[in-house]
């Protein structure tokens, strides 16, 4: 048995030797006939090894923690012991968990857009320019998708007018089709290989001014 799983200072009642059910043995010895996962937690990828955040059986699939603090994010680490006592030294089962300002967790997904902006081009078209920034994404994005209001003032965010496949950390561009309204709203969201999107809700507002002599300038141009 690993000299950190050892209790015998608190005969197996401290709060690691709690949950590696130590008691039985005042501490002394391994107290598992088979093996156990353990998951351990920290901040800022500052994870504490020396306390058991949980424990579970290991042929279990999953295990459960109490929620976070509000406005917290958490990194876990889940390593399994074998019969003797043994910890595995691996970091390759690990999750991360964010939670709002109620305590609720965020929902994994990717990263959102920023920089967003639009100018008019060809006419009443308009191109839309972004950029993403993948570092600390919680899931790997696989495109980025469009939606628009087509003029009626509500954003249909079932069905997109356009995709642009993610290609690394750079600006990404779209150009729409003709629009012949007066005003539009558009937004686009990341979205990951498994088609969960980031519900980002930010939008570009465009409104042309059609009655200028050349008839091409947009008025108004803003994010939300």
């Amino acid at each position: 048995m690993e000299t950190k799983f050892f209790d015998s200072l608190f005969s197996g009642d401290s709060a690691n030797g709690i949950k590696l059910c130590m008691g039985v043995t005042e501490g002394d010895f391994w107290a598992r006939l088979g093996s156990v996962q353990l998951l351990y937690m920290g901040q800022d990828d500052d994870v504490d090894f020396g306390r058991i955040a949980a424990s579970s059986n290991i042929d279990n699939d999953s295990i459960e923690v109490a929620s976070g603090q509000p406005l917290t994010r958490w990194l876990y680490i889940a390593r399994r012991v074998n019969c003797c006592g043994i910890e595995e030294q691996t970091l390759s089962a690990a999750a991360r968990a964010e939670f709002d300002n109620l305590g609720n967790l965020i929902e994994q997904s990717c990263n959102k857009i920023f920089t967003a902006c639009a100018k008019q081009t060809g006419g009443s078209k308009i191109l839309l320019k972004w950029f993403y920034q993948p570092i600390h994404q919680s899931k790997r994005i696989d495109k980025f998708e469009i939606y628009y209001d087509n003029a009626t003032g509500t954003i249909d965010y079932q069905n997109p007018i356009g995709s642009v496949n993610y290609a690394g950390r750079k600006f990404y561009q779209f150009v729409t089709g003709e629009l012949v309204g007066d005003s539009y709203k558009f937004c686009i969201r990341a979205i990951a290989a498994d088609d969960s999107d980031d519900g980002f809700m930010g939008q570009i507002i465009i409104q042309f001014n059609r009655q200028s002599p050349d008839g091409v300038s947009i008025l108004i141009c803003q994010t939300e």
